[in-house]
């Protein structure tokens, strides 16, 4: 289903969420979505890594850097929804829902939710949780 799928890494695997083929990082996603023409094929499945990392690194300007992922995303948004591209976001940490998302990564807290909201969780029948969020980073 087109639209992002925010999961925690463990959540993968045989019990699991069936990991994209397509492995990219945060950054290069980025620069791909920026990318004029708009050139992701048609039905992509892509895996996206590393935001943990870039938000962390980033510190202590994380949440400007995370307001910034936000936007470039809405900006993105109507061409990845005329692809009908589907994106896994995977995280390393822990996925924490409250009046916002939070990633605990490295013992600290990082502002996911400046980026996705706030979207419920969702349960597999194997108890796997994810956050599924359309491109406009609304809650579907």
């Amino acid at each position: 289903m087109p639209g992002y799928l925010l999961i925690q890494a463990a959540a993968l695997g045989a019990d699991g969420i069936t990991p994209y083929t397509h492995e990219m990082g945060v950054l290069d996603f980025l620069r791909e979505v920026a990318a004029e023409p708009f050139h992701l094929p048609r039905y992509a499945e892509i895996r996206i890594v590393g935001l943990e990392e870039v938000l962390f690194a980033a510190r202590p300007a994380e949440a400007a850097v995370a307001l910034d992922i936000h936007r470039r995303l809405r900006q993105a948004a109507s061409g990845l929804e005329r692809q009908l591209v589907s994106v896994q976001v995977v995280f390393r940490g822990q996925l924490v829902r409250g009046d916002s998302l939070r990633a605990e990564y490295r013992q600290q807290h990082l502002p996911v939710g400046h980026i996705f909201g706030a979207p419920p969780a969702q349960t597999d029948s194997h108890g796997n949780r994810s956050f599924r969020v359309n491109f406009n980073l609304t809650q579907s």
